[in-house]
């Protein structure tokens, strides 16, 4: 055979090939974008170009919009997250969510110097929006504590590709759980939970009707921890819990949402440590081990009296929003991650919840060295955003310890 003859036959050869691969290609795009189409991530696909634009895909003439690509989605599993922000709100669940996040760090090794632990209790200067410089130690990549959320400064403190969620509870829920926490009476030793219950009182004992008559016309926000019974679970968040104007708590939920991985659901646990399962990329054996911290017995009464319904819904008004908007949002979320694949996945969870293990807490270090000045100003921070724990005509400030 003639040279000419071995080229054509060369040519042939690498021809085919690269037929083959291009159908290949062809195929790995269209599953592969048709799966994350169906796992509502398609839209998320905007950032990289096409590998090539000439080719006809079938399956995307249905939608139009989504361009297809090769790339590593965000939220597909190939290792542990291990940045990440809970946004530990109060009354919520989210202390049982933090021991299931503890047993994680641990699975890890997730050093304590990575995980924010201090000052325990008034982390990035609680009650104040989150800053970095109260927040300890430096460098930190985890936090789990109790903060209030500033989604610009946290961005600042923390890695880009930081995963944050939290979690929210049915506001008249959230305000039996804290009715039934916080001590209404002052029992002779003054701290800072008695805060703003006592106030409210007067001394007088005072069941929920009286106590939310009375916060409706007692509490603003010159009260020491006011917002405890005032959009409580709105104010974690970063938002003026006094806020009245329906249009801009309306804009400021759905900027919310723009910052939030995963807003969850204590009603929907179960479902809920799925998707964040499915969020951090851990194993089973992490969110089986369901053990609920914090809870106690009391009488969870409904809301029926009609005054009682008005003074609740003007001190939570925002609560009330909020919680209406994740709760859609949450099955929007569902309806993406595949109604069979959870009802599947709530099989397994349930199933393992019977074996769990104990959780064995990441315990941090008691204590952290501050230098006097940052302390000061850091006690000043919290004054001037209602960490102060006195009640009005004091004239010295208790501090959270």
């Amino acid at each position: 055979m003639n040279r000419s003859g071995l080229c054509r036959i060369s040519f042939s050869i690498l021809a085919f090939l690269a037929l083959a691969a291009v159908f290949w290609l062809n195929s790995l795009i269209i599953t592969t974008t048709k799966r994350e189409f169906d796992a509502g991530l398609g839209k998320k696909i905007i950032d990289e170009k096409p590998l090539f634009q000439l080719l006809e895909f079938p399956f995307l003439k249905q939608h139009a919009n989504i361009t297809p690509v090769i790339k590593l989605e965000k939220n597909k599993c190939f290792k542990p997250i291990l940045k990440f922000v809970f946004v530990k709100t109060h009354k919520t669940g989210s202390s049982t969510t933090t021991k299931l996040l503890s047993k994680f760090m641990n699975k890890h090794n997730v050093s304590k110097l990575r995980t924010v632990g201090f000052p325990q209790y008034m982390v990035g200067g609680y009650p104040g929006r989150f800053k970095c410089k109260f927040s300890f130690p430096k460098g930190s990549e985890i936090n789990v504590q109790h903060v209030r959320f500033d989604a610009d400064e946290m961005k600042r403190c923390f890695h880009p590709d930081t995963r944050y969620f939290t979690i929210i509870r049915k506001p008249w829920d959230n305000f039996l759980s804290s009715y039934n926490f916080f001590p209404k009476m002052n029992s002779g030793s003054f701290h800072c939970d008695q805060m703003p219950s006592i106030y409210v009182n007067q001394g007088e004992e005072a069941d929920t009707a009286q106590f939310l008559s009375k916060a409706a016309t007692l509490l603003n926000s010159s009260v020491p921890f006011y917002f405890r019974y005032r959009n409580s679970q709105s104010y974690d968040l970063g938002f003026d819990s006094m806020l009245d104007d329906d249009k801009e708590i309306k804009r400021q939920i759905q900027e919310l949402d723009k910052h939030m991985d995963l807003v969850m659901l204590l009603e929907y646990l179960e479902e809920s440590l799925i998707l964040l399962k499915d969020l951090l990329c851990c194993d089973w054996d992490v969110v089986s081990n369901i053990a609920h911290v914090n809870e106690r017995n009391y009488d969870r009464k409904s809301l029926t009296d009609e005054q009682e319904k008005k003074n609740f819904q003007q001190l939570y008004n925002i609560d009330i929003a909020l919680y209406d908007y994740f709760n859609k949002t949450f099955w929007n979320r569902v309806d993406a991650y595949g109604r069979d694949k959870m009802a599947k996945d709530l099989e397994i969870l349930r199933h393992r919840q019977n074996k769990r293990s104990p959780v064995k807490p990441n315990r941090l270090p008691s204590r952290v060295n501050i230098n006097s000045s940052l302390k000061a100003e850091l006690q000043n921070y919290m004054f001037e955003n209602n960490g102060k724990c006195m009640l009005p005509g004091w004239k010295e400030p208790m501090y959270i310890s």
